[in-house]
């Protein structure tokens, strides 16, 4: 796993670049529960969230052969987020107008998209991606490792000091921070392979 990232084509390259069913499937694996993520984080409700995902995925397959990257301006994230919010605020303005007894749920909805402006939008969209990539990542990278070193670093992330994980685990303070380091570093690397293959 040297510096071979340059060298291969994006998953959004291919997709944009081809029409291309397999990355497309690809491209669907990876991001809906990313896509997932971020409807949630816009207020909407557990029940809704499936459908609006599936509108979402049209409206990007749609959209993106015509997505063009422009460097230091708006990154794929904030442009999906941006998609998101528009698919989110488009479903929730129709249910408004319609004369039933939930239009106080879907004003008020409504009225708290409105409110989120493109720079939250960026916010939001850098949050999701950074808890989502380092979930997928440690996903990917922790069969690698053997249960014990798994359990410390996980347990790590919810207790950084050594001393309380050195006694809960029954190992010394160096022990922690070895089985910390080697984990981070391969846990980075994986990240930084996926945010460069899904051309994030």
């Amino acid at each position: 796993m040297e510096k071979k990232y340059n060298t291969r084509q994006t998953l959004l390259s291919k997709i944009v670049q081809a029409d291309d069913d397999h990355s497309w499937e690809e491209f669907v694996q990876y991001y809906q529960g990313y896509i997932y993520a971020v409807i949630r984080n816009l207020g909407v409700k557990q029940e809704l969230i499936e459908d609006l995902l599936q509108d979402v995925l049209l409206k990007i397959w749609k959209s993106l052969p015509n997505y063009e990257y422009r460097k230091g301006e708006c990154t794929f994230r904030t442009w999906l987020c941006l998609v998101i919010k528009s698919i989110v605020y488009n479903y929730f303005r129709k249910k408004s107008t319609r004369n039933d007894a939930k239009n106080t749920d879907y004003d008020a909805t409504l009225h708290s998209l409105d409110a989120i402006t493109e720079p939250e939008i960026n916010i939001i969209a850098e949050k999701e991606w950074k808890i989502y990539v380092s979930n997928l990542a440690w996903n990917n990278v922790k069969d690698e490792f053997p249960q014990r070193c798994r359990e410390i670093f996980e347990a790590s992330i919810h207790e950084a000091n050594n001393e309380i994980l050195a006694k809960r685990f029954d190992i010394t303070e160096s022990s922690v921070r070895v089985y910390k380091s080697r984990v981070k570093k391969v846990l980075l690397r994986e990240m930084s392979r996926l945010n460069h293959d899904l051309g994030a």
